[in-house]
């Protein structure tokens, strides 16, 4: 008999706007192809309703998924660990189905979000084989503590095993449940893809090749192109492709958009990029594939800065990435990290400078590093004691250079905002939220943040 399991995403955040639940969506594909009963719930699209979903389908097991810890901002933070732990004990109340803990936040502090919350075991990492081997291990009362990623608990002690990356072949096309779906697109207007896992760069705060792995690891074009088909379907005109960065390496993204434009999907996109190695050949055939936005992880404008982050590249192919975009008529933004290594007056200074040479375009700076365990910040942390060895990392801690301070860093910015309204300091004001929502209305997709070009 297989299992009933239902599958819940906590992540109920809706600035810039909600995010469809792909990990989530991966694991429930993976266990439905085994031939458990799958329900997926979640808090954006089903609140309210979450405890009725628990009590009707009446699940043998429950996995939670946390996304984010916080929303990475400095300043009047939203902390989204206690929703976990609150939803685990919500759900208690109705079901004494084992719980199981996953996402890429819960992968960052396993053992502490599983102690917290009281559920009773968690996967970190990818979930989708770990998740599968679980299942059916539970299904047959068979040992299931060689599991990769599986922390559970032996004699009062939580054990946690080793993960394992998947492998690109193994993972199944994500679910899309239609009532989720669509709300989704009624709220964002756009559904995501993954196209690669895995991140071979070294950015000194970054935790992606902490989850993923630093290999990287490509789909094939194909099933990429399945995948696509499987969101037409749902009537999206949009998609997103929220790897790492998609243009890890040139033949991949060149690759993947000739398989859209053979498939004729006929959705716009938008994407991650690295500011360098682009071609004008590439962006040419990403253009004509319909990628419309553009979200560059450029970090800084300061030669300086951008060494001591190990972004290893430079303004310059900053600039040449921006106008390669704009030369194809894409929408493109830079997100930018303010405050951190070797940040100071004089290097933000010459970040707003460059700034102004990058036409068409809006910067979303962020104050702060945060910093999270494992990380070579962490590690450059601990060396500058601006935190200590049992620091506790889980409420949100952000670096700010101990020569500068989070309070200069936000003076100059509202010097810069008034400057250059394409500055956007903080969350994006409520009037062009609620513009944001009237356009959705009308049938525009995307991001929307083009709309705040000056």
């Amino acid at each position: 008999m297989s299992l009933k399991i239902l599958l819940v995403s906590v992540n109920a955040c809706a600035t810039p706007y909600v995010v469809y639940p792909l990990g989530l969506s991966h694991v429930a594909a993976s266990l439905v192809s085994e031939g458990h009963t799958v329900e997926m719930a979640d808090c954006a699209a089903d609140e309210g309703r979450l405890l009725e979903k628990v009590r009707t389908f009446a699940p043998h097991l429950i996995g939670i998924s946390l996304r984010n810890i916080d929303d990475i901002q400095i300043r009047n933070t939203r902390y989204f660990a206690d929703d976990l732990i609150t939803l685990a004990a919500t759900i208690r109340t109705a079901s004494r189905a084992p719980l199981i803990l996953g996402g890429s936040g819960f992968s960052l502090f396993p053992e502490r979000l599983l102690q917290d919350s009281g559920a009773d075991f968690g996967i970190t990492g990818e979930g989708e084989e770990s998740m599968v081997l679980f299942a059916n291990a539970i299904e047959h009362d068979s040992d299931y503590r060689n599991i990769p990623g599986l922390l559970f608990r032996e004699k009062g002690t939580i054990v946690q095993n080793a993960g394992k990356p998947c492998s690109p072949s193994s993972i199944v096309p994500p679910l899309h449940p239609p009532n989720l779906a669509q709300f989704y697109i009624k709220e964002s207007s756009m559904l995501n893809i993954q196209t690669q896992r895995g991140c071979c760069h070294s950015c000194c705060y970054c935790t992606y090749p902490l989850i993923e792995g630093a290999r990287v690891r490509f789909k094939n074009p194909a099933s990429i192109g399945d995948e696509l088909d499987r969101i037409a379907a749902t009537k999206a005109k949009y998609f997103f492709i929220v790897d790492s960065v998609f243009n890890s390496t040139v033949d991949h993204a060149v690759a993947v958009c000739e398989e859209i434009i053979r498939r004729k999907c006929g959705m716009q996109w938008g994407c991650f990029l690295r500011p360098q190695g682009l071609t004008a050949e590439c962006m040419e055939i990403m253009s004509r594939a319909g990628l419309s936005h553009i979200e560059f992880g450029s970090d800084s404008f300061s030669d300086s800065v951008l060494a001591e982050y190990e972004k290893n590249f430079c303004f310059d192919d900053v600039y040449l990435s921006s106008e390669l975009a704009r030369s194809a008529n894409v929408h493109y933004a830079h997100f930018l990290i303010i405050g951190g290594p070797g940040e100071s007056e004089a290097t933000m200074r010459e970040t707003f400078a460059n700034s102004q040479r990058l036409k068409k375009t809006v910067h979303f700076p962020f104050v702060g590093m945060r910093v999270y365990p494992g990380t070579p910040l962490f590690r450059r942390a601990l060396a500058e004691s601006v935190i200590r060895p049992d620091a506790d990392l889980l409420p949100p801690f952000f670096y700010i250079n101990p020569t500068f301070s989070s309070q200069k860093a936000f003076s100059l910015l509202s010097e810069f905002s008034g400057i250059s309204p394409n500055w956007i300091v903080g969350d994006i004001p409520a009037g062009n939220a609620k513009a944001a929502g009237n356009l959705r209305s009308m049938g525009i997709v995307g991001p929307l943040w083009e709309f705040l070009v000056r």
